[in-house]
């Protein structure tokens, strides 16, 4: 009961601090409502029968997304999701849903045919904790997975630019992070939920700046006199532990060679990303290695071009991280995933709910454009506007 206390707090001041202070009434009225119907639906048992009638009648599948995981209880400045989370939502769709391995999914779309309805899980960003935490986890539950590594940073001291931000605000030393021109204002981290407010802004803004990101983290770096490095545990894994994310029911997948967002670079640069993380992963494992999964993955981080060039490169399938499910007829080089929040297993089943609800009358993405296709997100736009 305290564990679950603890991560709806967590949750509830997420919620409030991504928002001006003005929405802040508002959001926590319609997060409370949400709150109260999730439980409801929960322990009717309406959640179970729903998500598997759902996924039946549409002959649809679900893609799960995580990225770290932590053992830790779970605070606002978490480094990832706490492991009891990831193993709740896990039983329960276990009770209700077959779970599948992605090869799975991606070959029966390849084959014109179905997906069979049930899950497959996937982790991002090939970190540790994915290694020392997560494979136990699912090796108790018999659940495989595909873990999705950016091969350029593979026993390198560089680490995800997304981390490297975090790390900077966890250490800040002074009582506010400067200003920067047309980016962000002062940022205060005299206390936790500062530095919560700080990394999300600052992350926000390098995702639209990723020509100077580098520069910018150079010099927040050097004013804040250092960049530390997060624990090992949250670092990306060196060629031994990435060896051992294949063995049997578990995969290796590419996530490109240093992670930048694919559309925001030119197509040679792309290529390289692309292509280059599958030869790099193909020659450390000895393995082919055919799945892909796009950094950031909202349809606003990648393009035709993009999708054509990982066609190109000879993967099997590519997910992405627009929620959804997939059905007959989905791109197999652009499938929705959904990526469940850190919350309790009643409150993140009622949102894998919603999603398939939500994407239950969507056409089919392979007959439109990537650029085209219906996104059950709100643009990115509105996103930096909160």
């Amino acid at each position: 009961m305290v564990g679950l206390f603890r991560t709806l707090q967590k949750d509830w001041k997420v919620r409030l601090l991504e928002v001006p202070t003005r929405r802040r009434l508002a959001v926590g009225v319609q997060r409370s409502a949400k709150y109260g119907l999730a439980a409801i639906f929960y322990y009717s048992g309406l959640t179970g029968l729903l998500l598997g009638k759902l996924l039946h009648a549409g002959k649809r599948a679900l893609i799960l997304g995580y990225h770290g995981v932590s053992d830790s209880p779970p605070i606002l400045l978490s480094r990832g999701h706490a492991l009891q989370n990831v193993e709740a939502l896990l039983r329960f769709l276990s009770r209700h849903l077959p779970c599948f391995p992605l090869s799975r999914i991606a070959g029966a779309l390849q084959n014109g045919e179905a997906p069979p309805p049930g899950f497959a899980v996937t982790f991002d960003d090939g970190l540790v904790n994915n290694v020392l935490l997560a494979i136990p986890l699912l090796e108790r539950m018999g659940i495989p997975a595909t873990f999705f590594v950016p091969s350029g940073l593979i026993g390198f001291q560089q680490d995800l630019w997304p981390v490297q931000v975090r790390e900077i605000a966890y250490a800040w030393r002074e009582a506010a992070i400067p200003a920067e021109a047309g980016l962000w204002p002062e940022l205060p981290v005299r206390d936790e939920e500062g530095r919560y407010v700080a990394v999300h802004r600052m992350k926000q803004a390098l995702k639209r700046n990723q020509s100077r990101r580098g520069e910018l983290l150079a010099e927040l770096a050097r004013k804040g006199q250092g960049a530390p490095r997060p624990p090992e545990m949250d670092r990306v894994v060196d060629g031994d532990l990435l060896r051992r994310m294949v063995q049997p029911g578990y995969s290796v997948g590419a996530h490109s060679r240093t992670h930048p967002i694919l559309a925001g670079i030119n197509p040679t640069e792309a290529r390289e990303e692309i292509a280059g993380s599958r030869r790099e992963l193909e020659q450390l494992l000895g393995v082919e290695v055919l799945d892909f999964a796009y950094p950031n993955g909202r349809f606003s981080d990648f393009d035709q071009t993009t999708r054509e060039l990982v066609a190109e490169a000879g993967y099997r399938c590519a997910v992405t991280t627009e929620p959804g499910t997939v059905r007959r007829g989905d791109d197999p080089l652009a499938l929705r995933r959904c990526m469940p929040e850190d919350v309790p297993t009643f409150l993140a089943s009622f949102d894998l709910l919603l999603r398939i609800w939500k994407d239950r009358r969507r056409p089919a993405d392979g007959s439109r454009p990537v650029g085209n296709r219906t996104s059950h997100l709100p643009p990115p736009d509105a996103e930096d506007a909160a």
